[in-house]
């Protein structure tokens, strides 16, 4: 029997040989085939095994994924087994529970159905915890349970999970003594305590004087107060850093200026440039426009001397030049007085008779011109010429004062942008679907509400919702109400503008957000590249915000004096923008549009 398989064998590779020899892809594709259909035997189970987890506990962010790492040791497939995974103290509470080759869901822990799974690959040994949408709930000891029947094994995995709190809050008050200032930074929604550090413009951290507090609150979330005595005189900005490491921070920044703008003593060279350089500036525009009113004046007074001259060469004519005979022509009693003596032109000509008078002296000739016939009169003195101009022929006026400039441009920008260009003033509602869950919004969508919900903990960092229309060409605007006249409250923080449909925090323009933030302590500000930055220090109660889809604009203004507030330049999208509305965290007072 042996041998005749071994006659078998003999002939099947005798048989390969010849195939390869006659085609060698041929041959070595039925090697192949024979090779891969031995069967491999399936790795053994072994009686006994152990668990391998990470050593130290392992860092999450809030609202991000992780998975737990669990791996048998030696390698082998553990699709048989019960897999059981739950927090130190809850074995009865599974978070997730794997036997019979399937998860039982039936009794596993609520919290986590529907962001819990196994990854890695049971076939390979690895059992691992994969956790969705992490929560500072989360934060804890998981154990890993693995049995057979026979032998069964069960090791801790530790969850840290961090919060990354709110964008720092900087105000600026006077601090007793010449010279300095007290600096507040605060942020709050922290997890585990974060760190705060002050740095100037350079880059320099700044310790001298410095306090931090911390307070926690009932959901364990931390908040951080820092403060520290400043010069202004020191550097231009100030930034205050709230960190848990190098990559999970925040920043703020703020110019070291009272609030009303007044610097305290010790200006740098830069604060001197920007007050000298407008005003250096302003001084020569000046300048210039005296020149050009001394430059046109004497061209008209040498006008004036020359017609005069021509007047006086008349009267000592005694035959009439072609400007008298024009006059006579125009008269209708001319021919009855011939000749008169200046006395009797002087009191005939003014009182009784003005159109029998054939001569004139240059005097009279003045006073009638002036009076008489303003519209031939080639010669005006300065005076006259400056009521003229100024009055009757406003736009032949080539010369403004600086305050009559200053209000010109803005009436007529904002002017421009709202008629000159037929913009019509779009009528928004709001979008009840994207109102942040403490947001009362009325019921025909024109009144926005911060409304704090009952019971339920204030985590949200952005409280604002989206208008009902959508905007990807054209030129648009819209006005908003921040302040109502007969409230004496001043309303507290509020921000406008314009976002993507789709857009995540933190709201910076790299995100999708352009809007314009007002907060009590810190005025008005954007952000660019990320970082606070103040704009003008006046706080409007009516709002502008035009849009310029095609120019790639967004501009705010104070719709009661029509200055700008501020532009971004760059509002560069494919997307669909959308307004933005937010009356505020914490701030009861609301927002109307109009």
């Amino acid at each position: 029997m042996k041998a005749s398989e071994d006659s078998r064998s003999l002939r099947f590779f005798e048989t390969v040989l010849e195939l390869k020899e006659m085609h060698s892809g041929l041959g070595l594709t039925l090697l192949s085939v024979a090779v891969l259909t031995v069967p491999i035997p399936a790795q053994p189970v072994p009686e006994t095994f152990t668990l391998n987890v990470p050593d130290g506990p392992i860092s999450s962010k809030s609202g991000s994924s992780i998975s737990l790492l669990c791996q048998v040791s030696p390698t082998f497939n553990i699709e048989p087994f019960e897999v059981k995974w739950y927090r130190f103290d809850e074995v009865n509470k599974p978070t997730l529970w794997y036997k019979d080759h399937k998860i039982q869901e039936a009794i596993m822990d609520p919290r986590f159905k529907g962001r819990v799974s196994l990854t890695g690959g049971l076939e390979r040994g690895i059992a691992s915890l994969r956790l969705e949408r992490v929560t500072l709930e989360d934060s804890g000891e998981f154990v890993c349970y693995i049995n057979n029947n026979n032998w069964y094994e069960k090791t801790c995995v530790v969850l840290a999970v961090s919060v990354i709190g709110s964008q720092p809050v900087i105000s600026v008050a006077e601090a007793r003594g010449g010279g300095q200032v007290n600096v507040t930074c605060s942020s709050e929604g922290w997890s585990p305590q974060p760190k705060v550090t002050w740095r100037n413009k350079e880059g320099t951290e700044i310790t001298n004087g410095q306090e931090v507090q911390n307070t926690t609150d009932s959901q364990g979330l931390v908040s951080v107060s820092s403060w520290l005595l400043f010069s202004p005189s020191e550097s231009d900005w100030l930034s205050c850093i709230v960190f848990l490491s190098d990559e999970w921070k925040t920043e703020g920044r703020i110019l070291p200026v009272l609030p009303g703008g007044d610097y305290k003593k010790g200006f740098t060279v830069n604060q001197v440039l920007l007050v000298v350089l407008p005003v250096l500036f302003l001084v020569i525009i000046i300048c210039a426009l005296c020149f050009i009113i001394v430059f046109k004046r004497k061209g008209q007074i040498d006008q004036g001397l020359n017609v005069a001259e021509t007047k006086r060469l008349i009267k000592e004519n005694p035959v009439q030049s072609p400007a008298n005979q024009t006059t006579s022509d125009n008269k209708d009693k001319l021919e009855e007085n011939p000749v008169q003596s200046p006395a009797n032109l002087t009191t005939t000509d003014n009182k009784d008779k003005p159109e029998e008078n054939p001569v004139q002296s240059p005097a009279n000739l003045t006073t009638i011109d002036n009076e008489d016939k303003p519209e031939e009169n080639p010669v005006q003195s300065p005076a006259n010429l400056t009521t003229t101009d100024n009055k009757d022929k406003p736009e032949e006026n080539p010369v403004q004062s600086p305050a009559n400039l200053t209000t010109t441009d803005n009436e007529d920008k904002l002017e421009d942008l709202l008629l000159g260009k037929k913009v019509k003033e779009e009528h928004i509602t709001t979008d009840a679907k994207t109102a942040s869950l403490a947001i009362r919004l009325s019921q025909k969508g024109k009144r926005v509400q911060y409304v704090k919900a009952k019971d339920k903990p204030d985590l949200q960092q952005s409280i604002h919702v989206l208008g009902n229309k959508g905007f990807d060409s054209g030129q648009h605007y819209w006005k908003v109400k921040i302040q109502d006249d007969d409230r004496k409250e001043e309303k507290l923080a509020w921000y406008l503008g314009v976002t993507k449909e789709n857009a995540q925090c933190p709201l910076t323009p790299q995100n999708g957000f352009w809007v314009l933030f007002y907060e009590k302590e810190v005025g008005l500000h954007v952000y660019v590249d990320s970082v606070k930055t103040p704009t003008r220090q006046t706080t409007p109660t009516t709002v502008c915000v035009f849009l310029d889809c095609d120019k790639h604009t967004l501009s705010f203004y104070d719709a009661d004096s029509g200055s700008l507030l501020y532009t971004f330049n760059d509002v560069k999208t494919t997307d669909t923008l959308y307004p933005v509305f937010s009356p505020g965290k914490r701030d009861p007072q609301p927002l109307k549009i109009y």
